[in-house]
C-alpha cells in the first residue's frame, strides 16, 4: 500500500499516513459535555494505525447540540477532558482533529434550551424548528463561539481543527441561495453569502496557530441545493484565505440524509467524483470520505487522483483495525461495514449509543474476550450469524468447540440480500460464512439430543425460528421468503402478501419490481414501521412508483381456488385470479431441542430461537452468551 502509508503535510503538520478517521456521533457522552471514559476507550480502540482521528462533532454552546450527551467545547472547563481525549489519540503517533460546527436550525428541536438560528427565518422542510434570522450581534457571538472554540481545541492539544462548512449546517444555511433569502451584506450575492463563513474562518485563523480543515458538501443533492460548481469557487476562495485542507463530502442533513449518512442505498463512488472535480485544481490536500468501507477501496482513490487522503467512518465501527487490515499489518478480514445504518445511526438516534449491527463489542468495552477459567467442551447447533459468533468467541476464550448446521450456513441471512437496496448485506454473510469455514470445526447434520448429551458440557441452541403457520381456511400452499430465490421467482403473475412487516413489504417491492401485480393485506395501518428509517423512506417511494396495493386494516377471511376473500371491518373485497399467496406474518423460535436437553446437560438458547428479533439482536445476544460462559 505504498501511497497510503506515505505521510501527508497538511499546513506545517504531517500525518504519518493517509488514513483519517471521520467525525462521527457517539451519544457516548453526558449532557455536561465532557469527555467520559467511554469516548476514550472508544477511540483508544482505533488510534494505532490511523493517520488522524477526528472525534465526534463538538458544540459551540449547550444552546447548539445535536445530541443531548454531544461532546461540548463551550467552555474552558472542558478543556482538561479534551486533552485527555487528544492525548488517547496521539498515543501511536496519530494527529488529533477537533470539528467544530454550529448546526443553526438543525439544533435539534427535542433537546430543551436549544436555540434555532440561521441566515433566514425558513425551517428544514423535513422538519424542524422555525429558526430566528440572525442579527449582527447574534453573528458576530456565533462567530466568537468559532473562534473561541477553535483557541480552546489548540490549549487540549489538538493539532488541527476542522470547520464544517457543509451537509446543511449554519455556514451551509448562508451559503445556499436556496435558504438565504437576506437583503444585507449576508445574503443576495455570491460574494455576500460567503461572507460569514469566510469572517468565522478569518477569526479562527486569527486565533490559532494550529492548520484549518475546511469540510463542505460539494453537492447538496437537493434540486435547489449547492451544486460541485459553487462549490468549486468557495475551494479556491478558502484556499486563497489560507486553509490547510478540504474534506469533501455530500449531502445535507436536513433534506437528503441518505447522501449526508452514506446509506447503503446511495451510489458508492459519487462523493469520489465530487472530490476529484474539487482536487483538479486544488493546492491544497483534498479528503474524500463516504462509505470507504473495501480493502482495496483506499489506495486505489488516491492512486487514481480522486484525493489526497481518505477519511473512514462507520467501516472504523464495524472494524476498529480496518486501516491495519489495508496496510498489511494485520492479515484478518476486514469485519465489513454493509453501510446499513442499523446499529450505528439507529444506536445514537435511539439513546443506546453508537452500536454495530456486525460488531457487537462496539459500545462495550472492546477489549479482547478474556480467557474461560474452565474451558469446556462446547456444542453450537446452528450455523446461522448468531450461531458462528457465537462459536468463534468461545473459541477465542479457550473452548473447544464444534458447529453444528444441517443446511447452509448463514442461516435465514442468505434470503436478506436479495431484496432491492440490500445486496450490500451479502458482505456480512459472506464474512461470517468465511471465519466460520477457516476457523471452526464443522459438523453438517442435524444435532441429534441424545449424541449431544453424551459428549459435550455444554449445548448452545442457535436454531433461529420458523414462519408462523397460516390458518386460513382454503389455503394449501403458500410461500415466505423463500419466493425472492431465483428459481422461486414468478414473473408476471398476481399475488396477495399477508403481512406488511419490513420482511413482507420488501418482498413484495421485490417481486413488483420483477413485474408481478402484487397486493400486500395487514391489519395495521403502517407499513413496515420497525424498519431503519431511510431504508423505510427509500421502500414507500418506491411502493409509489409500483403502485402496490396496500389494504390496511384487512385480513384474509378465506381462499377458494385463486379466489382470495377479504374482510375489512364489515365488509369483503374479493380479488381473484391470484397465482401465489406469500404468508409472513411474524415468526416463531425453532427450539425444539431445548426440551430434550433439559436437565440433562448445560444449554443455552440465544438469537431468534430464544426471541424474535433483527439479525443485530441475534449477533449481539450470541457475543453476550460467549462471554457469560
Amino acid at each position: 500500500m505504498d501511497l497510503l502509508s506515505k505521510e501527508l503535510s497538511i499546513g506545517n503538520t504531517v500525518l504519518k499516513n493517509r488514513f483519517i478517521m471521520a467525525p462521527i456521533k457517539t451519544a457516548y457522552g453526558v449532557k455536561s459535555g465532557e469527555v467520559t471514559e467511554h469516548h476514550l476507550q472508544f477511540f483508544g480502540r482505533r488510534n494505532k494505525y490511523l493517520g488522524a482521528i477526528t472525534p465526534e462533532p463538538f458544540y459551540l454552546h449547550p444552546s447548539l447540540r445535536e445530541l443531548p450527551v454531544q461532546i461540548g467545547i463551550h467552555n474552558d472547563d472542558m478543556i482538561p477532558g479534551l486533552k485527555r481525549l487528544s492525548d488517547v489519540i496521539h498515543e501511536h503517533g496519530a494527529r488529533a482533529i477537533a470539528h467544530l460546527n454550529h448546526p443553526g436550525r438543525m439544533a435539534n428541536p427535542k433537546i430543551p434550551g436549544n436555540h434555532f438560528f440561521s441566515s433566514s427565518k425558513q425551517a428544514c422542510p423535513a422538519g424542524g424548528r422555525e429558526p430566528e434570522a440572525m442579527d449582527q450581534s447574534q453573528i458576530d457571538e456565533s462567530q466568537h463561539l468559532f473562534q473561541k472554540a477553535a483557541l480552546r481545541a489548540e490549549q487540549a492539544g489538538y493539532d488541527f481543527v476542522e470547520l464544517q462548512f457543509g451537509h446543511g449546517y449554519l455556514i451551509a444555511q448562508f451559503l445556499s441561495e436556496y435558504i438565504n433569502k437576506r437583503t444585507d451584506n449576508y445574503g443576495g450575492s455570491w460574494e455576500n453569502r460567503t461572507r460569514y463563513g469566510i469572517e468565522v474562518l478569518e477569526k479562527v485563523k486569527n486565533a490559532i496557530n494550529i492548520p484549518i480543515i475546511v469540510r463542505f458538501s460539494a453537492d447538496e443533492m437537493i434540486p435547489k441545493g449547492l451544486k460541485l460548481e459553487d462549490m468549486m469557487k468557495l475551494a479556491a476562495i478558502l484556499e486563497e484565505k489560507g486553509v490547510n485542507a478540504l474534506h469533501i463530502s455530500s449531502g445535507s442533513a436536513c433534506e437528503s440524509p441518505p447522501w449526508y449518512f452514506q446509506h447503503m442505498a446511495i451510489p458508492k463512488g459519487k462523493t469520489w467524483d465530487f472530490a476529484s472535480g474539487i482536487k483538479k485544481s486544488a493546492g491544497i490536500p483534498v479528503i474524500t470520505v463516504g462509505q470507504i468501507n473495501e480493502k482495496e477501496e483506499p489506495e486505489k482513490i488516491l492512486r487514481n487522483g480522486t484525493a489526497d487522503a481518505v477519511a473512514i467512518g462507520r467501516a472504523l465501527i464495524a472494524d476498529p483495525d480496518f486501516a491495519g487490515k489495508v496496510l498489511g499489518d494485520i492479515t484478518e478480514p476486514v469485519r465489513p461495514c454493509a453501510s446499513c445504518l442499523e446499529g450505528c445511526l439507529g444506536g445514537v438516534k435511539g439513546g443506546k449509543g453508537l452500536m454495530c449491527v456486525v460488531n457487537p463489542e462496539v459500545g462495550k468495552d472492546e477489549t479482547e474476550p478474556s480467557k474461560a477459567d474452565k474451558p469446556k467442551n462446547i456444542a453450537v447447533v446452528g450455523g446461522g450469524l448468531a450461531g458462528i459468533e457465537a462459536a468463534i468467541v468461545l473459541q477465542k476464550r479457550g473452548h473447544k468447540v464444534t458447529l453444528y448446521e444441517k443446511d447452509t450456513l448463514g442461516g435465514l441471512f442468505n434470503l436478506s440480500y436479495l431484496t432491492p437496496r440490500k445486496q450490500n448485506l451479502k458482505k456480512i454473510n459472506d464474512y461470517f460464512i468465511h471465519e466460520a469455514k477457516e476457523k471452526l470445526t464443522i459438523v453438517y447434520k442435524e444435532a441429534d439430543a441424545n449424541e449431544l448429551i453424551g459428549k459435550y458440557d455444554t449445548v448452545i441452541l442457535a436454531t433461529g425460528s420458523n414462519p408462523k403457520t397460516p390458518d386460513i381456511q382454503g389455503l394449501k400452499e403458500w410461500k415466505w421468503a423463500e419466493i425472492l430465490k431465483e428459481e422461486h421467482m414468478p414473473k408476471d403473475k398476481k399475488g396477495v402478501i399477508v403481512g406488511g412487516g419490513f420482511i413482507g413489504a420488501e418482498i413484495a417491492e421485490a417481486l413488483a419490481k420483477n413485474g408481478n401485480d402484487v397486493t400486500i393485506v395487514k391489519k395495521s395501518k403502517e407499513i413496515a414501521p420497525d424498519m431503519e428509517p431511510m431504508s423505510r423512506v427509500f421502500l414507500l417511494k418506491a411502493f409509489q412508483e409500483l403502485n402496490i396495493t396496500i389494504l390496511t386494516d384487512s385480513d384474509i377471511a378465506k381462499i377458494d381456488g385463486n379466489k382470495v376473500y377479504l374482510s375489512t371491518g364489515s365488509n369483503e373485497i374479493l380479488i381473484k385470479a391470484v397465482d401465489f399467496i406469500v404468508y409472513t406474518k411474524g415468526m416463531v423460535p425453532d427450539n425444539s431441542l431445548k426440551d430434550q436437553l433439559k436437565g440433562k446437560v448445560e444449554v443455552f438458547l440465544m438469537g431468534d430461537c430464544k426471541e424474535i428479533g433483527k439479525a443485530m439482536d441475534a449477533i449481539h445476544s450470541a457475543y453476550d452468551c460467549a462471554i457469560a460462559i
